[in-house]
């Protein structure tokens, strides 16, 4: 565990543009200090903000490493630690735990007890601690905050190109790819199934994608939904055709980026019919 640092706290979802010039900050104010730079991030949100999230817990931590921190730790958001009021942990997690020389903050932070912290008490509290601290202020894009709460807007809407220019990259869906129940094998089309664990996605509906899988990439056809021409009540899941790909994939790591609405969800009169579409929408995604 890193002591003497210089750190920065949040939850980070989406590790977007605006988080990405705190981390740049950061990695800057470790090398001035000569201090290792350190970021504290939660592993689940406090329940008043239980929203689906961009960003699992792996991939959030993946992404703050690449932005060149020291290190990365996940507090277990519990009870006990919810409890801690601004002042106290300060005390315990930001001096003791950590030791830290600065302070990171972005001009939003909120912590302690109900969110009662804010970056003036982090600032009126650290010479008692001993630390110093700075503030980094909002990142715009556009004349317009980028904020996680932004970028979720904006995938729920399926608005790809301005939610990869506030993230500074394609939004991303990935995971292990599961068996599903071979209806896309039955149809001749078959799918790569992922499961959305939690994560927000954009609408239901068949996209054109780009994908990456073992190093390599292509193009291929998403379906989002919950399958209504088959299941009354399905499991909504991500189903992936691999126009260029074909094997075994079970428990691989599957990487796909949806980029346009080819259709929305609908219940097809018959398999023939919905296999009829599907060869529609390839050729779609094929262009």
């Amino acid at each position: 565990m890193l002591s003497g640092c210089v750190m920065t706290l949040g939850f980070f979802d989406g590790v977007h543009l605006g988080h990405l010039a705190l981390l740049k900050r950061l990695v800057e104010l470790s090398s001035d200090l000569s201090a290792p730079s350190l970021v504290l991030t939660f592993d689940a949100r406090p329940v008043f903000r239980s929203q689906l999230l961009l960003t699992s817990l792996e991939e959030r931590v993946a992404l703050l490493k690449e932005a060149g921190v020291d290190e990365v730790v996940v507090q277990p958001f519990t009870e006990e630690f919810a409890a801690l009021s601004p002042k106290d942990f300060l005390k315990e997690v930001v001096c003791e735990k950590f030791r830290a020389k600065l302070v990171l903050a972005g001009y939003d932070c909120r912590f302690g007890k109900d969110r009662a912290g804010d970056i003036a008490v982090l600032k009126s509290l650290a010479p008692e601690f001993g630390f110093s601290c700075e503030e980094e202020p909002p990142f715009l894009l556009g004349g317009q905050i980028v904020s996680s709460t932004l970028c979720r807007e904006l995938l729920k809407e399926g608005k790809f190109p301005e939610l990869a220019a506030a993230l500074g990259r394609p939004w991303a869906l990935t995971g292990e790819i599961r068996p599903g129940k071979g209806l896309g094998h039955k149809l001749g089309y078959p799918t790569a199934n992922l499961a959305l664990n939690g994560l927000l996605a954009p609408p239901k509906g068949v996209y054109s994608a780009k994908y990456e899988l073992n190093g390599k990439g292509g193009r291929a056809l998403m379906y989002l939904g919950s399958r209504p021409t088959f299941e009354a009540c399905g499991e909504e899941m991500a189903e992936i055709y691999l126009l260029d790909f074909s094997g075994d994939v079970y428990g691989e790591k599957l990487k796909v980026m949806p980029e346009k609405l080819l259709g929305t969800e609908k219940r097809y009169g018959s398999a023939e019919e919905l296999k009829e579409a599907i060869a529609r929408f390839v050729e779609q995604a094929k262009a």
